[in-house]
Formats: C-alpha cells, structure tokens, sequence
C-alpha cells in the first residue's frame, strides 16, 4: 500500500504553514501544530524548511503562562514583491509592497502616451527596477482579455502605445474590476453587482467571492447596454432606448441637472458637488438611471446585494443610496440590498496591488520550499 508522495505531502504542509503565517501575522511552532493537525517534530521541520528558504523568519518570542518564552515565526515579506498600478489618462500611480502586504513605496506622476518607459519610471520612482518585482497590476479604463496580456477596447487610452507589449511580470485589468476585488475584502464570499459612476459608468461582477469576467473579458461593460431613459425632465431617449453610457457620467448627469435648473459644469468636481447638495428632483432622476444600470444583473444573476461606487455615487451619499434602494425595491425583481462602496482612497491601487498579492501568493505558497529550490540553486 502506497503512503503517498513525502513531496507532495511537505508541500501542502509548506503551503498550509504559509498562509496560517499570513492570516495571524505570527505562529509559535506549538500553535501551528493546533492549526495544522502536524506533529511537533513535523510542524518544527516545515517551520526550519521555510526560515531556510527565506519564506519565514523568526518573530521574537511569545510569553508563555508558564516556563519559557516560545519562538514566534512569521512570513517573511522580503520573498517577494509587487506593485499595483492605476493608469487614467492623466497620471500614472503606483504603491509597491512586500509578499508580506507591507507597503515599500507609492509615488503619483503625470501620464504620457508610451506606457513601458512610464510605467518603468514611475516603479524607478518609488525605488525599485521593474524586473526586481514578482507581478505587477495595472488598472486601466477599457476591455482587458481575460488573461491579462492585452488590452481589447480602451477609448479613453486612444493613442497610447506599450499596452501590448508589456514585460512579463506585468498584467493589465479593467480598473472596475479592481474596485470589485478591493470591495471583496468587504464582502468575502459574496455575491455582488458593483456600479461604478464617475466620468463614465462600469460594473465589476462578483460571483461566490469571485470576479467575474467573462469568456473574452467583457464581464461588466454595461455602458454600451440599450437602455431607456427612466426620467421625464431632461430626458435623452425616447422607450427605443440607447447606451447606459449617455446616461450615467460626469457629462450625462450636469445635462439632468441644468435641465432641473440647477448651474452644474460637466466635470466631476462640479457633478459631484450638485449631487451632494441633494435637490430631490435632480437626485430622484440621478437614483432612476442609477437604478436602471443595474436592473439586467440583478434580474439575471441575483446577486442579492448591489455596491455603488465611483466618485458620483459617493458623492450622493446615503440620500442617493436609499432612492436606488426604493426604484429597486418597487420592481418584480428579486429582493436586493443597496450598499455604498466601503472603499476609501484610490480603490483602483488598492484592488490592483491587492490582486497582485493575491496572484503571487498562490505562485509562492503553492510552490513552497521546492520553488525556491528550483529557481535559487
């Protein structure tokens, strides 16, 4: 009878050791061996195998109640590192971090139109050559194909050159999309629509703690979706409809509210502005097309909870929310919760570094001691 392969077996047991360091920050080998079911000699020799390949070091000791202080280990961050990039039309913007999550640099700068040497310098920037990093992400507002090489469709990015032909370290994804992601740590395992209104509009869908893309990518491009126009002041199309996207978006929303009288630029700051100022006409027409970006997903996927997002949805506040809640609520749909986005700064950066991770997380710990072997002999 065959007791398995010891290879197989010390690996799982590395890659269990891994992520049980990353999710406490920090295990004596007795409290590895509760998590893990190993013996104490096995559990010593996966912690001795992984400090000596420079995947885990020591941490200090931990008091004990009783008798000596027990050695503490931790992952070792300096095993790998990523960046995660936003790229818009006007600034380039990158954080990198350790394998560990702990950030080593960000620096911001003005975009331009050849993306390799951009990117290049802007990683120089925060203090790193680009071949040092294990993976790097970069956001960017258009179509990517699903596995990350190519960029399909990006009309704000028209002119640009580099994207496809990028090192390959790096992987392109749809900047809502990584909204999405940096929403899951919100939302672990769920489900959910997320709707991005900004200058434009985009969906990022998740499925069971999954990001959904699609077969070619175009999961959650919802601007060229043919629509109505739900509102009567300032309406744009008859019930023959037309694209989402000359509904929702700085533009779009500065024409609704001119056509309710109120003095709005078509530039974010100005849109946003208006919308926090809350006039109920305006607001109720805003939450109907809102409504509306999202009313296909949820009759089709039933996701069970919707997430506004994007600098206008924020900026609409809980008056905004709780209106796209009552349209929904008052439809044949399924029952659905409206939420607003939980993220706060640039949650482009935050989901593309945090995929990153994610990425080479599973790279590394799935490898474990033989990886390094294999690629440091």
């Amino acid at each position: 009878m065959s007791s398995g392969n010891p290879t197989v077996f010390r690996t799982l047991n590395e890659r269990a050791a891994l992520t049980l360091l990353l999710e406490h920050g920090g295990l004596t080998r007795a409290e590895l061996e509760l998590h893990t079911g190993l013996s104490k000699a096995s559990a010593a020799e996966v912690l001795r195998r992984l400090e000596g390949s420079g995947l885990a070091m020591k941490a200090g000791l931990k008091p004990g109640n009783a008798g000596p202080a027990a050695q503490m280990w931790r992952l070792d961050g300096s095993a790998a590192r990523v960046a995660g990039v936003d790229l818009t039309t006007s600034s380039i913007e990158v954080s990198v971090a350790d394998l560990a999550g702990r950030v080593l640099g960000n620096h911001r700068t003005e975009a331009t139109g050849d993306v390799r040497p951009l990117l290049a310098e802007t990683v120089a920037a925060a203090g790193f050559d680009l071949d040092e990093l294990d993976q790097v992400v970069v956001g960017v507002p258009g179509v990517v194909e699903a596995d990350g090489r190519r960029l399909r469709q990006a009309v704000q990015l028209s002119g640009w050159s580099g994207l496809d032909d990028l090192p390959d370290n790096v992987r392109l994804e749809n900047d809502v999309n990584l909204v999405a992601i940096r929403e899951l740590q919100e939302h672990e395992d769920s489900s959910f629509v997320l709707l991005w209104v900004g200058g434009g509009v985009g969906a990022g869908v998740v499925l069971n703690g999954a990001l959904w893309r699609g077969v070619t990518g175009r999961g959650g491009e919802v601007g060229s979706v043919i629509v109505p126009d739900p509102v009567t002041t300032g309406r744009i199309y008859d019930q023959d409809g037309g694209p989402l996207g000359a509904l929702l978006g700085a533009e779009p929303l500065a024409a609704l509210a001119r056509a309710h009288g109120l003095a709005t630029e078509p530039a974010l700051a100005s849109v946003s502005r208006t919308l926090a100022d809350a006039h109920p006409g305006f607001l109720d027409d805003a939450a109907a097309r809102v409504a509306l970006g999202v009313t296909a997903a949820i009759g089709v996927l039933d996701p069970g909870l919707v997430v506004l997002a994007g600098p206008l949805c924020a900026a609409g506040g809980e008056p905004l929310r709780a209106r796209v809640a009552d349209r929904l609520a008052s439809t044949p749909l399924v029952p659905v919760t409206v939420a607003l986005s939980a993220a706060c700064g640039n949650a482009v950066l935050d989901g593309a570094l945090g995929y990153a991770l994610d990425l080479t997380r599973k790279r590394v710990f799935q490898a474990g001691t033989a990886g390094r072997t294999e690629s440091n002999p």
